[in-house]
């Protein structure tokens, strides 16, 4: 009975299996042949766009906007993407870019217009509008309905922004300022800001707030767009006539940007200390305890809105535009609607754009308060400017767009990086001096310019030849492996069942060919090419060892990443392989509940890794965390302060605060370990004891011998996984400060995915493979001095 059960059970299990993954594949099969075979006569277009901050509300609005439109054009079937947050956004956008199947129309950030435009990834719309008038097409947009900033935003002439074809219609935008709270200001007995109020007026304010009891005057973030938004009102900026001529060094500059530093780090109270990663940007204001917070846009007010009243425990609180300089100015951060260059509807998606940009939905977004309308009467109308909703100074925003001027960027998506990285080492974290910090961003700019990389000669990538190549090789295999197979003295019984096995084991093999040796292949051949992974593969050039010689000539963030991850390395590996095998130890006892303990150890290697990072930042934070809270009672009556770990002490502690986070995730290590323990025969143990041997020599002359091929295997396996750390960092500190955190494979993620260098990131990847493959043979050819062969027959 019990047996015909098993079989049962067996067999409708079988039946299961098979039936899900039947309907997998039909599903899939279904979805795309009615796409191939476009059984829906209407026109499909493609949107994807981010909600962001507005959440499921804008969402909602947008999903409404294109039921409308499909109702007003029927013949027109509009697919909808909305990937979640601007990063996975674009993230989605590169992978559909480099597949060749874009979205017909998507949201474009004004930041990326040159870097966009450069690659041929958007149709200018020029022409459409000229179109449009000519035909007098009802709903035709007039650009001189918008603020004029907002539509220069979008306009490249492959030089510089504001000048040259549209590309983007603007369906947004926001000014920037300060947030400021009321009841903060009434308690310091300060006048609230005023519309023209001044860098003297702010730091002042900010001073007074800081003397009260457990406040703060002002959070001042240091983001690219704001410091230059900040440089700006002095009517300086980092850029001259060009991107290859900065001012970073005039004396003007390094005297805007040296007040600003003293304002945080010579002073107490007046600015925010920027040594927490916890409670940064928009979310200190929450707390109640800061004066103001900014430079900001409009995006914050709709978590700013959730701010309970006085009476609940909260606060009031307004906004004040940009503090003037020399000069009265502001900057104008907006998102276009674009069009796909590759689209195949350009006309139909051009409808599109021009109804998602009409002021009807522009007054629907505006009621979240994510932004601004960039149609004036929209933006003039109660749409925006609620009266019943804070802020109560709507009207600030709309003043400083008169004046507002955009903020352009270098087709090279490194620059802003660059900029950023460098300035938060001198201006918020402090562990460089201004003028060091600003000399590496005009050393790194410089490097980066000059690259092999740049060099307008490369030829086009030879893909046909290597797909031949790829081919013959193939062959090659195939008829390899059929002489192979016909050869020896094999019965035709023997012959068949090697046939059926290899038969069973095709999907597997093919599997592995596709998703394993073809991409590895693809690396290897984007190696020695110059490809942007947001354009099409056909787009890649040839470029021999340039990528190579830009890594170990010019890149000094690949050497700096290399250093760390190296530091991480010889610091995590001896010891998470001493601690691993000390808790074997102590698990291998023989008591009562030990399985309990050993699951407790194990655990933590099973957590999520972006969560226990999340964790791990609340620990280490500087200002507060727990680990500095408990060791500081300690480090005081040694006249010695607790570590900042990612902030002015990170050079020295950034790496080894990983190395003490991956102590926790130590539990695989200790199992295999725990296995090994557990394989020694007792009777050596015996043997030693009854020659006189002691605990601790028992453990040098029986255990360490024993073990030893389990320890060449962890230690290979922890020396590999050491090269690998990526999430803690990306989650924790995203590289910074400057470089100091910036691991290797973390290096890698922003060359590929932020910096789109796909080529050069596969450069990196086979860098890697070869230092890891480099340690683990000297590792390897090392380890008869140590191994001890004995353990492996246990």
């Amino acid at each position: 009975m019990t047996r015909r059960f098993v079989r049962l059970m067996r067999a409708l299990l079988t039946v299961a299996v098979c039936a899900i993954v039947l309907w997998a594949f039909v599903t899939v099969g279904t979805r795309e042949l009615n796409r191939f075979w476009a059984l829906d006569s209407r026109t499909e277009l493609v949107v994807m766009h981010w909600s962001g901050e507005g959440g499921q509300e804008e969402d909602q609005i947008v999903e409404d906007a294109l039921r409308t439109f499909e109702r007003d054009h029927p013949t027109l079937r509009v697919r909808r993407i909305n990937p979640g947050d601007a990063g996975s956004f674009y993230t989605k956008l590169q992978t559909m870019m480099a597949s060749g199947d874009p979205p017909d129309v998507f949201y474009v950030g004004s930041e990326r217009i040159p870097a966009f435009v450069t690659l041929g990834l958007l149709a200018p719309l020029d022409g459409l509008l000229a179109a449009d008038a000519r035909s007098q097409v009802s709903d035709r947009l007039d650009l001189a309905a918008f603020y004029p900033a907002t539509v220069a935003a979008f306009q490249y002439d492959g030089e510089q922004c504001g000048r040259g074809a549209l590309y983007g219609i603007p369906k947004d935008f926001t000014t920037v300022g300060f947030y400021w709270n009321k009841d903060l200001f009434a308690r310091a007995g300060l006048q609230p800001p005023s519309a023209n109020w001044s860098w003297d007026e702010f730091i002042a304010d900010a001073r007074a707030i800081g003397r009260l009891p457990g406040c703060t005057g002002a959070e001042f973030v240091t983001w690219p767009a704001m410091v230059r938004a900040y440089l700006m009102s002095d009517g300086l900026d980092v850029k001259g006539s060009s991107f290859d001529d900065l001012r970073t060094s005039d004396p003007k500059v390094l005297a805007a940007l040296e007040r600003l530093r003293s304002w945080r780090h010579d002073e107490s109270g007046a600015l925010t200390s920027g040594k927490s990663k916890i409670a940064t940007g928009s979310s200190v204001f929450l707390s109640g305890k800061v004066g103001l917070a900014g430079p900001f846009g409009r995006w914050v007010v709709p978590s700013y809105r959730k701010i309970p009243s006085p009476a609940a425990g909260g606060f009031e609180w307004d906004f004040a535009p940009l503090p003037r300089g020399e000069v009265e100015s502001n900057i104008v951060l907006t998102v276009s609607w674009s069009i796909s260059s590759e689209s195949k509807h350009p006309e139909e998606a051009w409808k599109l754009v021009r109804f998602l940009s009409g002021e009807q939905n522009q007054r629907a977004l505006a009621q979240l308060g994510l932004a601004i309308p960039t149609i004036r009467r929209a933006a003039e109308s109660e749409s925006f400017a609620d009266p019943t909703q804070a802020p109560a100074n709507d009207q600030g925003f709309l003043d400083a767009a008169e004046h507002a001027r955009i903020v352009d960027w270098p087709p090279d998506p490194q620059f802003e990086a660059l900029l950023g990285s460098r300035l938060d080492q001198g201006l918020k974290t402090g562990d460089l001096p201004l003028a060091e910090a600003v000399a590496n961003f005009e050393r790194d700019w410089k490097a980066q310019r000059q690259s092999p990389l740049r060099s307008d000669s490369m030829p086009p990538m030879p893909w046909k030849w290597l797909s031949w190549i790829a081919i013959a090789f193939v062959i090659i295999g195939i008829v390899a492996a059929t002489l192979k197979l016909r050869g020896g003295a094999l019965t035709l019984a023997r012959r068949s069942e090697e046939r059926v096995g290899f038969l069973l084991a095709s999907p597997w093999i093919i599997g592995f060919a596709l998703f394993m040796v073809f991409p590895i292949g693809m690396s290897l051949a984007l190696a020695f090419a110059r490809w942007k992974g947001v354009s099409p593969l056909g787009a890649a050039d040839f470029a021999g060892t340039a990528n190579f010689e830009q890594l170990l000539a010019f890149d000094h963030r690949f050497r700096a990443s290399l250093w760390v991850t190296a530091y991480y390395a010889i610091i995590a590996v001896p010891a998470g392989q001493v601690l691993a095998l000390l808790a074997a130890l102590l698990m291998n006892a023989k008591l009562r509940g030990i399985h309990l303990f050993r699951a407790a150890w194990y655990l933590p290697s099973v957590l999520a890794g972006v969560g226990v990072a999340v964790l791990w930042r609340w620990i280490f934070d500087a200002d507060g965390g727990l680990l500095n809270s408990a060791i500081q009672p300690l480090l005081t009556p040694l006249g010695l302060t607790a570590p900042e770990w990612f902030g002015i002490d990170a050079r020295i502690w950034g790496a080894p605060a990983f190395a003490l986070m991956s102590l926790w995730f130590m539990g695989a290590t200790m199992i295999v370990y725990l296995a090994g323990l557990q394989q020694i025969p007792s009777e050596l143990y015996e043997a030693a004891s009854i020659d006189g041997a002691s605990k601790r020599r028992q453990f040098w002359s029986v255990t360490l011998p024993m073990l030893s091929p389990i320890i060449l295997f962890n230690v290979i396996m922890a020396l590999i996984a050491s090269f690998q750390i990526f999430t803690q960092a990306f989650v924790m500190t995203g590289g910074e400060p400057g470089d100091l955190t910036r691991f290797y494979v973390l290096y890698l993620y922003n060359q590929g995915f932020e910096f789109y260098e796909m080529g050069y990131a596969s450069a990196m990847a086979w860098l890697l493979l070869l230092i890891v493959l480099g340690l683990t043979v000297l590792i390897l050819r090392t380890s008869n001095r140590w191994v001890h062969a004995e353990g492996l027959r246990t």
